[in-house]
């Protein structure tokens, strides 16, 4: 980011208040002084100390609104769509109508104040716009169903672009299922691992059939991806829309590891489903022997 401060020869002791403002802040700046001559100026000239920067910051007063280069300045600032504001000298000055909705700033605090916080917005800016580029150069469309498929085929890189390009972890595909959910589905670890540090929610359930990341993890029977969200404080007793948990899901599949990793975290054997049966008595209906012994060792 680089600002420029604008301003008539007469307020050059101002301007460099400014600029030693600015600098104390760490935010890059030069000052250009425009007089009354600016229209003998090449305009080659004037664009080459106006067009490169991020932002414009011009030095005004009642008198100084009324003069051609306040004009010129002001209008070529606007016109290029770029931040722009004003450094008020008098109380009495008022930018001109269609300006009128632009930032006055009344004291060097404020002025350090608002450049500081315009700097850290730029940064995400640029950040955010790098990221789609470089998503676009890999021929992936930025919207979130790409998101959503590059979750689904572990592509890590695509995925951190997207993501810091101002995607939210908890983003969801067109049939309302999580990013996490959906990278549990297709047992995409790593793609959970990056959610997660970029702070997805652990127990969001997905709209299509209510499961939890960790519910996912069951019915997929990964392991890693249940250890995974346990050991970072995953619910294990979250229902879905039919009310069985993940406990049940387990039993379901005649899987004791799982069966015990979720028991050694709380899981609550006793839970019933909409159809009031729990994990204890789907155990006993499936007659899995291994599977009763660990739910034996948990009270009724």
């Amino acid at each position: 980011m680089k600002v420029a401060v604008i301003a008539s020869p007469k307020d050059g002791g101002h301007l460099i208040k400014i600029l030693e403002t600015l600098a104390a802040a760490e935010v890059s700046a030069y000052g250009l002084k425009i007089g009354e001559g600016w229209s003998e100026l090449r305009r080659d000239r004037l664009s080459a100390h106006l067009g490169k920067v991020s932002h414009y910051l011009i030095v005004s007063t009642p008198t100084s609104v009324a003069t051609t280069w306040f004009a010129y300045a002001a209008g070529y600032a606007n016109g290029r769509m770029n931040g722009i504001a004003f450094f008020r000298l008098d109380p009495g000055f008022s930018p001109p109508p269609y300006l009128a909705n632009l930032p006055i700033i009344d004291t060097l605090d404020e002025l350090a104040a608002y450049y500081q916080s315009e700097q850290a917005e730029w940064v995400v800016r640029q950040e955010r716009q790098s990221t789609r580029a470089a998503l676009l150069t890999r021929g992936i469309s930025y919207h979130a169903e790409s998101l959503a498929h590059c979750v689904k085929e572990g592509d890590l890189e695509a995925v951190e672009l997207f993501l810091r390009s101002g995607f939210h972890p908890d983003s969801r595909d067109r049939h309302g299922v999580t990013l996490l959910c959906l990278a549990t589905r297709n047992r995409r670890k790593a793609v959970a691992e990056i959610l997660l540090n970029r702070g997805a929610a652990l127990d969001l359930r997905s709209d299509d059939r209510g499961y939890s990341p960790l519910m996912d993890a069951a019915l997929v029977g990964s392991v890693e991806l249940m250890e995974l969200f346990l050991s970072r404080g995953a619910h294990p007793d979250i229902s879905s829309k039919d009310g069985q948990t993940a406990l049940i899901v387990c039993v379901g599949r005649n899987d004791p590891q799982m069966v015990a990793l979720l028991l050694n975290h709380g899981a609550d054997p006793d839970l019933g489903d909409k159809l009031g049966l729990s994990a204890r008595k789907y155990a006993s209906l499936f007659k899995n022997a291994e599977i009763l012994s660990l739910l034996s060792a948990v009270s009724a």
